[in-house]
């Protein structure tokens, strides 16, 4: 009897301790929702700061088209040599189209150090843009993920985008196409380009993603 008596109360202590790492693995996910939906200050700064950077962005896309008759491009030219993987493949060629390496094209107004990255970490064997290193360059939001950019003829084609989770440092892979206007049913910005971050939780799709509309 003692020896039944000793296994059931293993068994509670077992049970319990069980108990415990289940709780311990939710209050775990709350902690990492409750963060994720709490805005801090710093981030509703960088929220601001990002939608001004976004509008210009936006009028450097829209001084191309006038230079050039169109908006850039955000799929890489079949002509293209060399081309950066397809990942994040519209921030990219937005970025090889506004900082051509050939001198002789025209060029955006240079954006700052911090809104320059390559967030993928893919490069070319040699510069497609008109800085010294291969690196196939994104022009990056606050929370330095790229800044996806989408000409309107490839609303309706996904394109893998990588970010960077701001809290957890994971890395999140989301299938990026225009975004659609509840109100019309058409994309927004229909017959000229979008821009959108994924704002401060770094992944695309969500709500506080930010978008030049």
């Amino acid at each position: 009897m003692r020896r039944f008596g000793r296994s059931r109360a293993l068994a509670r202590a077992g049970f319990t301790l069980i108990e415990m790492l289940a709780v311990l693995v939710i209050i775990s996910i709350l902690a990492v929702f409750v963060l994720r939906t709490l805005m801090t200050g710093e981030d509703i700064v960088r929220m601001e700061a990002t939608r001004g950077f976004i509008r210009q962005v936006a009028t450097m896309v829209e001084e191309h088209e006038v230079e050039r008759g169109d908006y850039p491009p955000s799929t890489f030219p079949s002509q293209m040599d060399p081309k950066p993987t397809k990942t994040n493949m519209g921030a990219e060629m937005l970025f090889i189209t506004l900082y051509p390496a050939d001198s002789s094209k025209w060029r955006a107004r240079e954006v700052p150090d911090e809104n320059r990255g390559n967030v993928d970490g893919d490069t070319t064997k040699k510069s497609a843009t008109m800085y010294t290193k291969a690196d196939a360059f994104e022009i990056i939001d606050g929370w330095e993920n790229p800044i996806a950019y989408i000409h309107r003829r490839d609303y309706e084609k996904p394109v893998t985008y990588v970010t960077i989770d701001p809290l957890t440092g994971i890395e999140h892979e989301a299938m990026v196409k225009g975004v659609v206007n509840p109100e019309t049913g058409d994309p927004y910005n229909k017959q000229t380009f979008q821009l959108i971050s994924a704002g401060p939780d770094g992944i695309f799709g969500t709500d506080d993603d930010i978008g030049n509309w």
